[in-house]
């Protein structure tokens, strides 16, 4: 019963969209939203057309693991591929 329910409310609160992707995946071009806070982040890819867009991607750091000064810096922690660090620039709408 539990289940039923659970796929209900699933399909009802389906907006058509793709499933969001956290940004451990993202590369160079794509954009993320913040859904988290400055201090605590929790970003995820969406389009760059999207205006919730705060940040693109403009290369990975992982290997170094450090951005250059002139950009502003993501790290997500673990995961299967250990830690993945994001230079990024902010988006202006």
């Amino acid at each position: 019963m539990t289940t039923a329910g659970f796929w209900a409310l699933t399909l009802l609160s389906d907006d058509g969209k793709p499933p969001a992707e956290v940004a451990r995946y993202a590369v160079a071009g794509d954009c993320l939203e913040n859904r988290g806070t400055h201090a605590k982040p929790v970003m995820f890819t969406i389009p760059c057309s999207d205006t919730k867009a705060d940040y693109k991607v403009m290369f990975s750091a992982t290997a170094q693991g450090k951005c250059p000064p002139e950009f502003d810096e993501y790290t997500e922690r673990g995961g299967r591929t250990g830690d993945t660090t994001l230079c990024l620039t902010q988006v202006r709408h």
